[in-house]
C-alpha cells in the first residue's frame, strides 16, 4: 500500500470538513466484481441537496482537501517516481494530455520507452475505467476492480481500528484521483500524465511535490462558484500547479491572466516558458485543423520534449523539424467527445462537451466551419443540468456563433435530460451503472423544467426553428430519424455537456459507420 490514514487527524478532520465527505456503502465483498466497484463508487457522488446547500452558503474551495489527501498517502514523495505531467487550464488541458499521451505512446513504440505512461483525466464519457489509463487503454475490469477495492477495504479497516464510521469515504473525484496514485504506483509506471480536476492550487491532484513538468492550457471563466468570478481570480487557482525547480509553461493568455500567472511564477521560483504555435504544426493533420487545436498541440509538443529529456529518452524535440514520433503520435490522437465527428445512415453527428461561453464560441464555430456551403438541414441537440450555469447566455453563444458569424441556422432544436435510455434502466442494470448521476434532483429531471426553460429561450432567440423537449437522449436520436427519413445527410451538432456526450457515444456506437 502507498497510502494510510492518520486516525487521529482523521477523526479531528472529519468533524471539522465533513462537506470533504460522503456517507457511502460499506462492508467487505467476497469475491468483489466490477459492478461492486461501480456501485461502491457511485456511493460517494455528492448528492443534489448536498450541492444545493453548499451553493446557498457560497462554500468555496479551501486547503483542507489538499490536507486529506496528503494524510492518506504515506509519503507523497513516492510520487516523484511516477514523472508526472500536470496540466491545468479552463480550455483544452484534456486535448493537450491527450497529444502528450499520444506522442510518448509513440516513442514506447519505437525506442520501448518510456514502458509504461499512465493518463488520469476526467470526466469519463461512457466508462468510469476512461478516467484512468495505461499505455493509451482504459485499465481493464480486473485491475479496476483489484484496485478499488484494494484502496476501499484500507479506508474502511483504518476507520473500524479507531471507532469510527467506516461508511465515511472521500467523494467520488477525490478517491478516484487517491486510487490512480495507488494504482500507477504499484503497477509502476514510468510517466503519469495528470489532468486537474478543478482549479489547480486546491485540487485534490496537486499533492504532487516535483513533478517532471507542468502546462497551464488557455484560460477563461469556468467553476466560479469555487475558484471566482474574474480572470484573475481563475488564473490564480490554476498557477498553483507550478512547483519550485519544475519546469512550467503555458499558452498565450489574455493579458490579466498571463499577469496573475507571471506573478506567481515568480512567487514560486519558477521559470514560466510560453509555448507559442510551432509553425511546423501546420504542415500535421491534426484533427480539427483549428488554431485552438494546434495551440493545445503545441503545448503538448512543449511539454512532452521536457519529459523524453528528463528521462534520457531523446534530447529534446527539435521543434522545426519535428520527429516522426510527434507526427505521427499528434495525428493519431483520438479523444473522445471533442470537436467529435461520427457518420450514421448518412447523417454526420458532431460532438463536442463543450460547457462554457469560450468553449462554445469554439465548438460552434467548428461546426459552422464544417457545415458552411451545405444545404442539408442542421439539428442542435443542447443539455446543461447546472443550477450554477448561465445557460440563457450559453444558449446565446451558441446562436450568435452560428446564425450571425456563420450565417447558418437550425431547422430543428431538441432539449432533453443527460438520461440516456428512455426507461431510464441504468439506474438497477449492470451496464449502465457508469452513466449513474446522483448531482441532479431526480424531480427536475422528471418534470423537465431546466429543458422548458431552454425551449423558452431558444424560441426567443430563433421563434422559426421547431424546439422539442424529450425526457431521453434516446428520444432524441429517434427523433432525428424521424426528421431524416425525408432528408438525407442531417448535420446535427451534440453540445453542453460531457454526460449529453458521452451517452450520445454509447447510443451511437450500436450503429455508426465511421468513427473519426
Amino acid at each position: 500500500m502507498v497510502f494510510r490514514l492518520s486516525h487521529t487527524w482523521f477523526g479531528r478532520y472529519i468533524h471539522s470538513n465533513a462537506s470533504c465527505w460522503v456517507r457511502a456503502m460499506e462492508g467487505t465483498v467476497a469475491n468483489p466484481t466490477y459492478h461492486d466497484a461501480i456501485q461502491r463508487l457511485n456511493s460517494t457522488q455528492t448528492g443534489f441537496k448536498v450541492l444545493e446547500e453548499r451553493r446557498r452558503l457560497a462554500q468555496k474551495l479551501d486547503s483542507s482537501g489538499i490536507e486529506q489527501m496528503r494524510q492518506w498517502l504515506r509519503h507523497t514523495k513516492a510520487l516523484d517516481r511516477l514523472n508526472i505531467v500536470h496540466v491545468a487550464g479552463t480550455k483544452g488541458k484534456g486535448s493537450t494530455c491527450a497529444f502528450v499521451n499520444s506522442i510518448l505512446e509513440q516513442y514506447r513504440a519505437t525506442t520501448g520507452a518510456p514502458e509504461k505512461v499512465g493518463m488520469y483525466t476526467s470526466p469519463h464519457l461512457v466508462a468510469v475505467r476512461e478516467r484512468i489509463q495505461i499505455n493509451s487503454k482504459p485499465v481493464s475490469e480486473e485491475l479496476f476492480t483489484k484496485y478499488f477495492f484494494e484502496v476501499w477495504n484500507a479506508l474502511e479497516s483504518s476507520a473500524v481500528r479507531e471507532g469510527l464510521d467506516p461508511a465515511m469515504k472521500p467523494s467520488y473525484f477525490r478517491f478516484l484521483t487517491l486510487m490512480s496514485f495507488h494504482l500507477f504506483l504499484r503497477e509502476e509506471v514510468t510517466v503519469a500524465i495528470y489532468e486537474v480536476g478543478v482549479g489547480g492550487e486546491l485540487d485534490s491532484t496537486n499533492i504532487i511535490e516535483q513533478p517532471g513538468v507542468t502546462g497551464i492550457t488557455s484560460l477563461g471563466i469556468d467553476h466560479v462558484a469555487t475558484l471566482g468570478h474574474t480572470i484573475d481570480k481563475i488564473s490564480w487557482h490554476k498557477a498553483g500547479i507550478m512547483k519550485t525547480g519544475c519546469p512550467a509553461f503555458t499558452v498565450t493568455q489574455a493579458p490579466e491572466a498571463m499577469s496573475v500567472l507571471k506573478k506567481r511564477a515568480q512567487e514560486k521560483g519558477v521559470t514560466l516558458g510560453l509555448a507559442e504555435i510551432i509553425p511546423a504544426l501546420r504542415q500535421v493533420d491534426i484533427k480539427p485543423a483549428e488554431d485552438f487545436q494546434l495551440q493545445n498541440a503545441s503545448l503538448a509538443v512543449i511539454l512532452a520534449s521536457e519529459i523524453l529529456r528528463k528521462l534520457n529518452i531523446a534530447p529534446g524535440i527539435d521543434l522545426e523539424n519535428l520527429p516522426v514520433q510527434v507526427v505521427e503520435g499528434l495525428q493519431r490522437t483520438v479523444w473522445k467527445g471533442r470537436c467529435q465527428l461520427i457518420d450514421r445512415n448518412n447523417q454526420q453527428w458532431h460532438l463536442d462537451g463543450a460547457h462554457t461561453h469560450e468553449s462554445l464560441q469554439v465548438a460552434s464555430s467548428w461546426f459552422g466551419r464544417l457545415c458552411q456551403n451545405t444545404a442539408e438541414p442542421r439539428i442542435l441537440i443542447f443539455n446543461q443540468q447546472s443550477q450554477l450555469r448561465d445557460v440563457d447566455g450559453l444558449l446565446s453563444t451558441v446562436h450568435d456563433v452560428v446564425y450571425n458569424r456563420m450565417g447558418l441556422n437550425f431547422q430543428h432544436v431538441m432539449f432533453c435530460t443527460n438520461i440516456t435510455y428512455k426507461s431510464n434502466e441504468y439506474k438497477v442494470a449492470d451496464m449502465f451503472a457508469d452513466f449513474v448521476d446522483k448531482n441532479v434532483d431526480p424531480e427536475d429531471l422528471k418534470s423537465l423544467v431546466f429543458q422548458k426553460k431552454m425551449a423558452d429561450c431558444w424560441s426567443k432567440l430563433d421563434p422559426a426553428s421547431q424546439v422539442s423537449v424529450l425526457p431521453s437522449l434516446q428520444e432524441a436520436v429517434e427523433l432525428v430519424d424521424q426528421i431524416d427519413s425525408s432528408t438525407k445527410g442531417t448535420k446535427i451538432f451534440v453540445c453542453g455537456s460531457f454526460r449529453l456526450v458521452g451517452g450520445m457515444l454509447s447510443l451511437l456506437d450500436q450503429q455508426v459507420s465511421d468513427v473519426r
